[in-house]
């Protein structure tokens, strides 16, 4: 997930100066930190460091994908979709594009609303999960779309265990945290050399 420290870490990599980190990590606060992130960065560079915050699962997960992978190796792409559908239950949708996109929502539902599953901390007290409550105060606490980039990395990193498949994150489209839990996590996806 893109936390302060990793986000702080990755910045010079990308060539940005000292200054310009200094300025883009402000105050701490991992929503503002986003925000000035999309203000002063071009999108490609945002893309790539939130994607590359992308959360890990464990090596007893990623075991798990790769057997999977394994498992449906010299399957169609269709097939393989279908059949990660299928072990993913309820919660995983994964549709193929007319333009060789992938969409895949991710529904977390609880009393009737989409649930962010992001533990990440935005400020003292506040996890960005909290911003997907509909009844928790965000005054100053908004966090932009763009910062799920970080979770369709991770989704990203899931299916090409499971499937072998390369992707790239092309859209965020919707996120519990932008919606207050009206809409589910959804991320469109180019395939890379299928």
């Amino acid at each position: 997930m893109a936390r302060v420290y990793g986000i702080k870490k990755r910045l010079p990599q990308y060539g940005i100066t000292e200054s310009q980190v200094k300025d883009i990590i402000g105050n701490s606060e991992l929503n503002g930190i986003i925000k000035r992130m999309d203000e002063l960065l071009p999108s490609d560079i945002v893309m790539q460091i939130l994607d590359s915050c992308a959360c890990g699962s464990g090596k007893e997960f990623d075991r798990k994908c790769e057997k999977l992978d394994k498992d449906i190796g010299g399957k169609t792409l269709i097939d393989k979709i279908n059949h990660i559908i299928t072990i993913a239950g309820d919660f995983e949708d994964i549709t193929l594009n007319a333009d060789n996109t992938l969409t895949v929502t991710w529904s977390f539902i609880d009393n009737g609303k989409h649930k962010c599953e992001c533990p990440a901390i935005v400020k003292k007290g506040i996890k960005v999960s909290d911003l997907a409550l509909e009844n928790y105060n965000t005054d100053n606490s908004s966090m932009p779309l763009s910062y799920c980039i970080c979770c369709a990395g991770s989704c990203r990193r899931y299916f090409k265990l499971q499937s072998g498949i390369e992707l790239k994150t092309k859209k965020i489209i919707s996120s519990p945290i932008d919606s207050k839990g009206e809409n589910p996590c959804s991320f469109v996806f180019e395939i890379i050399g299928v």
